[in-house]
């Protein structure tokens, strides 16, 4: 345990190491949220204070971004090399899992905190609503790693095609949810689909936490239920899978 959390160490420090890079994420945050959003909420005018509701979408697409990049990075090491050495460090391969999780979350809570109060204080929300509504979006963040990392049995045979099945999964997961619209705005088609996207009850279990008021949220305890589900489920496969998935992996 004490060497995967000196790992742990090691990576954030190695993620960090370019403070520009994560100012950049905040910076393009705030011009998605003063610009594009301030446009947008014009247009949309059948839901009252859609800017509100566009900015918990945006931290959704955060969160959503940076854990398919934990994903990513843990698949890249493995065609860069740096996984070998990985695999001839004193720990197992489960905790070489954990940590990448712990890796994502980590990054998470840094990237996605300073958005997330600028949105609180926008609308004026009360600062006990951040650890309510930072712990959903981190078991969502969860339950998105532990797919993408469990994806990486593809990756390491086509990286091309885990691309291809990463990016087909964000552009379905996002648009075919209530990220950026509600359910009750939604054709009858489209809202059929987005019952079954556990990204929907991620995005309206964190509108609940924000006591946000708009027609069709889905019940809250239904949404604490499936998010627990996919980030335990998920979590499990992804131990379950990778130790299998790095045995064609030879170490140093």
């Amino acid at each position: 345990m004490r060497e995967m959390l000196s790992l742990l160490r090691f990576d954030v420090r190695e993620t960090f190491d370019s403070v520009p890079w994560t100012v950049y994420h905040w910076v393009f945050f705030a011009f998605q949220y003063f610009v594009y959003g301030q446009l947008v909420s014009r247009l949309v005018v059948t839901l009252n204070n859609y800017y509100f509701y566009y900015g918990t979408g945006l931290l959704i697409i955060m969160t959503f971004n940076i854990s398919t990049w934990a994903g990513r990075r843990f698949v890249e090491g493995a065609h860069e090399g740096r996984l070998r050495y990985l695999l001839s460090l004193p720990f197992t391969r489960g905790e070489l899992f954990l940590e990448q999780v712990l890796l994502g979350i980590v990054v998470n809570v840094i990237r996605i905190g300073p958005p997330l109060v600028l949105v609180l204080l926008i609308v004026g929300m009360p600062f006990t609503s951040l650890l309510t509504s930072l712990l959903v979006l981190l078991g969502m963040s969860v339950g998105i790693m532990g797919m993408m990392i469990s994806l990486s049995f593809v990756a390491f045979k086509s990286f091309d095609i885990y691309s291809a099945i990463v990016a087909g999964m964000s552009a379905v997961l996002i648009r075919f949810s209530t990220v950026l619209y509600p359910l009750s705005s939604m054709p009858i088609s489209y809202g059929t689909v987005s019952r079954f996207n556990p990204l929907t009850y991620g995005a309206d279990l964190l509108r609940n936490a924000l006591n946000f008021d708009v027609p069709s949220l889905l019940n809250p305890e239904l949404s604490v239920v499936v998010v627990a589900a996919v980030g335990v489920s998920t979590m499990t496969l992804g131990m379950a899978l990778v130790p299998r998935a790095l045995e064609g992996v030879k170490s140093s």
